[in-house]
């Protein structure tokens, strides 16, 4: 039975800053607003819980709530959250610290509150920001995980990534380990024009003694933009940070259960972080990632990609309705908004895994039978049925062939 006097809340909690939203006991939302960070491996448990208490008193005056009132639940979707018992226990503190705040309280990761912003019974969620990270929930809560492993251990196609692996085929080419496929050229330009330097030597005070990650992330944007203009060494390696993102999927896919392919839309991915605003350049890598490489890999043979439309603290209310047992009315078409559809002809999938690396990606073959829906920039939707090409802005079509025609043949880096 839907109560509308019950208030609930939710909040994003992230590195840099959170987002709180409040919603009243018919799905509403009622408040709204963004805040300080709220890791607790930043800032304290002390300073990270002062700040969730004030998060909510703040979202109360914006929805004209008073002060005092208790919510019914909260749900707090948190970077660094990432271990169930230790995110019980965080619960048990909140609780006993802030009584006057929620009467029931849930915690966990970032990571998990964009699915439960995204989809209804469970799916994935792949993230490609600085870093990357791929999470699947399964109806009934059986998860199981993909990267995330930060930029030494891991984080393949993140924005650290595809600069790192720019700029290691820059010096790999000047000490002769490797002989480019494409002209580095353009490349060059656009790193050392980022870091303003003048040669390679340039670049190890940025490597060691004045390090920060977020510049390396930030020279991404640039090589994707050389790709869009037309340069191949640039294309080649966004197809790779494509494959590396498809290949989270297809390691996954031993663990996703059949019933999150049912339904029109079939496997629900959902997309976060900025290195998906160039999903034009990453789509043939990503395709051909997704695909069977190891022995264990299953077929993915039907999958939607979608972008959240709004903060995941709204996924973090309906969890922590779902804690006090509360069925919160929730509408998750206005949540996600739909960048790519896939479905492969039930005849055609095999179950051979594809003998296949970053270097080496059999990325020069055909999809006859796959049926790929992509919604443009524009609202529009285009059909594809045939090529994993698709049709591209300008040059980018005739950079992807060449660089899938050559993707076999020499490996960019050793």
């Amino acid at each position: 039975m839907v109560n509308a006097d019950l208030i609930f809340g939710g909040i994003e909690g992230g590195g840099t800053h959170s987002w709180v939203v409040l919603v009243n006991g018919s799905g509403h939302k009622i408040a709204e607003l963004e805040g300080p960070s709220t890791n607790k491996w930043l800032l304290g448990e002390v300073e990270c819980l002062k700040r969730v208490w004030q998060l909510v008193q703040d979202a109360k005056k914006q929805a004209g709530v008073p002060s005092d009132t208790v919510l019914e639940a909260l749900g707090l979707c948190m970077s660094g959250c990432e271990e169930e018992e230790t995110n019980k226990e965080l619960e048990a503190t909140i609780l006993a610290q802030y009584p006057a705040l929620a009467r029931h309280v849930t915690v966990t990761s970032d990571t998990y509150g964009s699915i439960a912003t995204g989809c209804r019974k469970g799916g994935i969620v792949l993230i490609s920001g600085t870093g990357s990270n791929a999470l699947l929930v399964n109806p009934g809560g059986r998860i199981a995980r993909c990267g995330g492993w930060g930029h030494i251990l891991g984080d393949e196609g993140g924005a650290f990534w595809i600069a790192a692996r720019g700029i290691k085929i820059l010096f790999d080419e000047e000490d002769n380990l490797i002989d480019p496929i494409f002209s580095t050229e353009k490349l060059r330009s656009v790193v050392y024009s980022h870091f303003d330097i003048k040669d390679r030597y340039g670049m190890l005070e940025h490597a060691y003694t004045y390090f920060d990650k977020s510049k390396y992330a930030g020279l991404t944007a640039k090589i994707g933009k050389a790709a869009m203009e037309g340069d191949p060494m640039c294309g080649r390696i966004m197809y790779d940070a494509g494959y590396a993102l498809g290949r989270h999927i297809s390691a996954l896919s031993r663990n996703i259960d059949p019933e999150l392919f049912l339904g029109e839309n079939g496997l629900q991915i959902v997309c976060a972080g900025s290195v998906w605003k160039s999903w034009e350049l990453l789509r043939p890598g990503f395709l051909d990632g997704v695909k069977p490489h190891c022995e264990k890999d299953v077929p993915v043979p039907k999958f939607t990609l979608v972008k959240l439309m709004v903060t995941s603290a709204m996924g973090a209310t309906y969890m922590g309705a779902e804690k006090a047992s509360y069925n919160l009315p929730r509408d998750y078409s206005k949540n996600v908004s739909p960048i790519f559809n896939y479905l492969q002809s039930s005849h055609l999938i095999s179950t051979e895994p594809q003998k296949s690396t970053f270097f080496t990606s059999e990325c020069g073959s055909r999809h006859n039978g796959e049926i790929h829906n992509e919604s443009s920039t524009n609202g529009s939707v285009n059909g594809e049925n045939g090529h994993t090409n698709g049709k591209m802005n300008g040059q980018i079509n005739d950079i992807i062939h060449e660089i899938k025609s050559k993707a076999i043949e020499k490996p960019i880096s050793a």
